[in-house]
């Protein structure tokens, strides 16, 4: 008899969890055939679309100060009178950081002809500098390549198309509004006045959007505020053509199936811990239960610390069992005597060693130095923040053995649902990569929920968001959704075939699991001495397929689940998450045959058909186990 057993959340269950993040509050609006919701948590229209075609991402109003830090806002006075296909909205907005002071009223009406209008009435209530204030109109990445419209502020039209490819800079600039093709037949238009608006294309970041702001970027940056200026924007979105009877079915739960397509499970690895030089027993132990492929760590040469840093490098590698990789920061005076000294001595495992940075000077000069050391490995050229800056200065030296860069989420945007966005962006970016880099490896690192380092500069931290965690720790990092995030990315760098990819740390707060002393930490990151957090688990579960066949897991909604089927012997393992903070039922898909006998833990044997549902809580997880030859 054939047999299906189901294990339900198994990941997030195997340890006590703090109280998780869960989903915003979002408000469901029409107007005539277009949806949307409200997210009142971040101030910001989201999935405007007609149908099941999707005619914008989202419209939001950051206020960013002068370091590109986003103010969070707090809305008040919210009213709405809505109707079954029309609604008129109104509310009070409030950003407070530091030296900024800024208030706005906002309105959004949306009529039954299928017409939107915002307004953005503010003022500041102190003097500060900004980068920027005022609406970003996002188009979702099922418009690329799609045809477009657009008319510039002194009154041209022009006609042209989302850019297929990730653009490297702004694709249209002076923008008063786009239509684009949505679907044949239906077309949507942005109007846009108050200021003037040009487009970049954020899938650069990893962000699934096409973002148009204002003001342009050739105006100089940050630009006084003064305390009573006022700022006053309005936007006009419509939907044209044909609208009626456009949708299609659509279920009522997100479907998983397991195709036959076999995709490629990069080579996975953490980077060293930014908080412990040595690992403890314990943490060895578990570290090896990971069956890692290596460990990844980044040396500032200039640094005379380096040395120290490189030593426990090698010796945690050795310890593992792994390979190493190397980054490497040159900086002003680069100390290659001493890395040379200390490779010869200690014969580290490297397999790659990678420049940081966009000057194609350091990577010569690094390559010449390190080229007659041998050992088998490969020398690259990495980017530690995101893809922009690998699209911006693309490697041309034949010299260039990998090529690498960091993916982290949260450079534009920080909730749960503009996270879970990027995941497939993951897939699109690698594609994107492999246009320029051929068959050279892709070395994808680190992978974290925020920015670590940034090109240039040695010091940790990305863009400042205020709080009291460090800029490059994310609170998030102990909870489930952060291993449900990690399953999609895997996902989708498999897709893409991806040759290696390092996420988050060995230990600590940006780790697997936390250090053994966490008296220092503040309430904002709940986690337990020596804790393993869920994305830990979550790996282990990898582990044990270690060996086995990948098959692509398609989702009839991306935002929703995501999964990453292993075929391995006489069985195939699913692993599914729930991308949403609330508990849902999906569907999988793809497990042939008539009935299956299954169990969810702790009940009784039950029989199903080919079929499976699932019941999932918020960002929980479950694995299923399918006996094929019994």
């Amino acid at each position: 008899m054939k047999r299906l057993l189901i294990t339900l959340a198994v990941l997030s269950t195997l340890a006590p969890l703090p109280k998780l993040s869960l989903a915003n509050e979002f408000i469901p609006l029409r107007a005539g055939p277009i949806t949307m919701v409200f997210d009142t948590d971040n101030v910001f229209l989201r999935y405007l679309s007609v149908g099941d075609h999707e005619i914008l991402r989202g419209i939001n109003a950051p206020i960013r100060n002068q370091h590109w830090e986003t103010v969070s806002p707090k809305i008040s006075n919210l009213q709405l009178n809505q109707n079954d296909d029309s609604f008129e909205m109104t509310f009070d907005v409030t950003c407070q950081h530091a030296d900024v002071d800024f208030r706005w009223e906002g309105s959004i009406t949306g009529s039954d002809k299928g017409v939107i209008e915002m307004t953005f009435d503010g003022v500041a209530e102190s003097t500060f500098k900004k980068n920027r204030i005022g609406f970003c109109v996002l188009h979702g990445p099922s418009a690329a390549g799609q045809p477009w419209q657009v008319e510039t502020v002194d009154g041209k039209k022009s006609e042209g198309h989302f850019p297929k490819h990730i653009s490297a800079h702004q694709p249209v600039k002076n923008l008063k509004a786009l239509a684009h093709e949505v679907a044949p037949g239906l077309h949507a238009r942005v109007e846009f006045e108050g200021d003037i608006f040009e487009m970049e294309d954020q899938r650069n970041w990893s962000d699934a959007s096409f973002k148009t702001y204002s003001t342009p970027l050739e105006r100089p940056w940050p630009a006084e505020i003064s305390k009573g200026t006022t700022i006053s924007q309005k936007l006009r979105i419509s939907a044209e053509g044909q609208t009626s009877d456009i949708s299609a079915f659509q279920s009522d739960r997100t479907v998983l199936t397991v195709t036959g397509k076999e995709v490629t499970l990069p080579l996975l690895g953490v980077q060293v811990s930014g908080e412990v030089d040595h690992l403890t027993d314990k943490q060895v132990e578990r570290l090896k239960a990971l069956k890692l492929n290596h460990l990844q760590v980044d040396l500032a040469l200039s640094d005379p610390t380096f040395v120290k840093e490189f030593r426990s490098a090698v010796e945690q590698a050795k310890t593992l069992g792994v390979s190493l990789q190397v980054i490497l920061g040159l900086g002003d005076s680069p100390d290659f005597k001493s890395l040379i000294r200390e490779i010869k001595n200690r014969q580290p495992p490297v397999t790659y060693w990678l420049v940081r940075g966009g000057d194609p000077s350091d990577f010569h000069a690094a390559q010449k130095q390190l080229s007659a050391i041998g050992q088998g490995s490969k020398m690259g050229v990495t980017r530690v923040t995101n893809f922009v800056d690998l699209n911006r200065a693309r490697p041309e030296s034949d010299l260039v053995q990998a090529v690498g860069f960091a993916i982290n989420p949260q450079i534009h945007a920080f909730d749960h649902a503009s996270i879970v966005e990027s995941l497939p962006m993951h897939a699109e970016v690698v594609e994107n990569a492999r246009q320029f880099t051929g068959d050279r490896p892709l070395v994808i690192g680190p992978i974290t929920m925020t920015p670590q380092l940034l090109d240039g500069n040695d010091e940790y931290g990305g863009l400042l968001r205020g709080g009291a965690l460090p800029t490059f720790v994310d609170g998030r990092q102990v909870e489930p959704f952060t291993a449900a995030w990690t399953l999609g990315s895997l996902k989708y760098l498999a897709d893409a075939s991806v040759d290696s990819a390092t996420f988050f740390e060995t230990v600590g707060w940006n780790g697997l699991m936390d250090i053994d002393d966490v008296s220092a930490r503040p309430q904002e990151f709940p986690s337990k001495p020596g804790s393993v957090f869920p994305v830990y688990n979550l790996l282990k579960e990898i582990s044990s397929f270690r060996g086995s066949s990948v098959l692509q897991v398609d989702t009839s909604d991306e935002l929703s689940a995501v999964g990453l089927a292993f075929q391995q012997g006489g069985r195939v393992h699913v692993l599914v998450s729930n991308l949403t903070g609330e508990p849902q039922t999906v569907s999988l898909r793809g497990m042939s045959g008539e009935t299956f006998d299954y169990q969810v833990l702790g009940e009784e044997l039950k029989t199903t058909v080919a079929e499976i549902s699932i019941q999932l809580p918020p960002y929980g997880m479950a694995r299923i186990d399918r006996m094929i030859n019994e």
